[in-house]
């Protein structure tokens, strides 16, 4: 059974006990992230090169070139444009690279007749307004009563901020996500397939989001088709667009994925961190590398299960369509993130669905005693690296009873803020310590794993397990949502 202290509810325990420490927490947390945001922001002016807009350069001129009929993923051609609207002194064949379908090219074509900077800006702009009225919208369908500070504190993380910095599609393709969320629950299926084909300019990363989107529709046969008809039509004007160019494409996915691991440290995935070990265990990190090939087996594999126990449990038809919707497409994009070898932190804009959810409305389950065990095991692995403050023997042996604690007591009520908290934790400190060169290796993919296991865990319990079940979300007159169960 779980226990709660005698005589106190979990609503008294969630609203009252531990409401200072998550308040101190949660602002403690946004100081850090505005302290970083604006110690980055300073740092980037004025641009240069690899700095401000870096990977809006790539994209700049693979737009010039697809708008004169040129080929964007010719090497030579593509460093001469960019070294022609943002000179640099060397170049890098891979980071000059552009591997992106050709419709993300084409997408800036309009940006390439505007000055080099005010494209940029247009761009980082357009993204800044999205990333805020995409996150209130969505917050505010999930039960969120604090918009605002969620949208701002998104906007200046460094998983925000590094998008926005770089000039890349992230604000977009969350646009795409949430929008696609939010229109597929308000009974707009047509229209949320139309704008989640727009995830198109970057397949490789959300691929999973307009698969897993119509299982969740499928229960209405019909919403669920015209959500696959919108979306095919705008894949296919993509592909039409696209079509002289998917071969070369393809080929430098490809040539690009075989050493991607080796070439950029500052990955978000599994594979990333897997390749920074040892070189004596000879893990790659490249697109088959035996490490690579694992962990995304068991990603497809967890998704598969995943879908299968979304179309024949009973307790996902009892939970509302938000619910429903919103947990099918951001599971598995967070499962996919964290075993792909070539997402960056600034993808990571794309879990923020899953933490929304993890962490409950208005972060109301970032409370209590688990929040301060969180907060204790955040500083205990940065004392122990990067810091390197607490010698390795007995950071791990702390570390380990830490873990013991928590698993003796997991079905404590009062300990149900510690997954939670360490997602928020982890999102706010780990995915600048590459950036800021505290360590060779990105420790992002550490903050993946938290998310992606804390998420799977809370949608085990919200809709099958011995939770509550989304009780965050507004229910519609008549519609159920899962029972909580008795025992554990």
């Amino acid at each position: 059974m779980i226990s709660t202290p005698e005589g106190v509810s979990l609503e008294e325990l969630l609203g009252n006990r531990g409401r200072r420490l998550r308040r101190v927490v949660l602002l403690a947390s946004l100081g850090c992230v505005l302290g970083l945001a604006v110690f980055a922001l300073f740092h980037e002016f004025p641009g240069r090169p690899g700095g401000l807009a870096a990977d809006y350069r790539v994209f700049y001129a693979a737009g010039e070139l697809i708008g004169r009929g040129a080929n964007p993923y010719h090497l030579r051609a593509l460093q001469a444009a960019e070294q022609a609207v943002n000179h640099y002194p060397s170049l890098n064949p891979v980071l000059d690279s552009f591997v992106d379908p050709p419709i993300a090219a084409w997408v800036l074509v309009p940006l390439t007749h505007l000055p080099f900077w005010v494209g940029y800006g247009t761009l980082s702009g357009a993204g800044l307004l999205l990333i805020v009225l995409t996150v209130t919208l969505l917050a505010r369908d999930l039960g969120w009563r604090h918009t605002t500070i969620l949208a701002v504190s998104v906007a200046v993380s460094w998983i925000g901020l590094l998008g926005l910095i770089d000039g890349q599609f992230d604000a977009i393709l969350f646009a795409a996500l949430a929008g696609s969320m939010l229109l597929a629950w308000h009974d707009r299926s047509l229209a949320a397939g139309l704008v989640l084909g727009l995830t198109l300019i970057k397949p490789t990363v959300l691929w999973p989001a307009p698969i897993f989107l119509f299982l969740a529709l499928w229960p209405d046969r019909r919403r669920a088709w015209r959500f696959a008809l919108g979306f095919l039509v705008t894949a296919a004007a993509f592909l039409g667009a696209s079509r002289p160019w998917l071969g070369s494409w393809l080929h430098a996915l490809g040539s690009f994925g075989a050493g991607v691991g080796s070439r950029q440290p500052d990955l978000a995935g599994l594979p990333g961190l897997l390749g920074a070990a040892p070189r004596a265990w000879g893990l790659g990190t490249g697109l088959t590398a035996p490490a690579t090939v694992t962990i995304v087996a068991l990603a497809l594999a967890a998704m598969v299960v995943f879908a299968v126990w979304m179309m024949v449990s009973p307790d996902w038809r009892r939970v509302s369509p938000v619910g429903r919707a919103t947990w099918a497409v951001a599971l598995p994009v967070g499962v996919w993130l964290l075993a792909i070898p070539y997402a960056h932190p600034n993808d990571d804009l794309l879990l923020l669905p899953l933490l929304m959810l993890t962490v409950g409305r208005d972060a109301r389950r970032v409370h209590g005693l688990g929040l301060g065990l969180s907060l204790t095991t955040m500083v205990l692995v940065l004392l122990i690296w990067p810091a390197q403050v607490v010698p390795w023997p007995l950071g791990l042996l702390a570390l380990t009873g830490l873990a013991a604690a928590v698993w003796h007591w997991r079905t404590d009520i009062r300990l149900t803020g510690f997954g939670a908290g360490l997602c928020v934790l982890a999102l706010a400190t780990l995915p600048p310590v590459w950036s800021f060169h505290l360590l060779p290796v990105g420790l992002t993919p550490i903050a993946v794993l938290v998310v992606v296991v804390e998420g799977a865990r809370t949608c085990w319990m919200e809709v099958g397990g011995a939770g509550t079940g989304p009780a965050y979300f507004e229910e519609p007159p008549g519609a159920g949502i899962a029972q909580p169960v008795t025992g554990a």
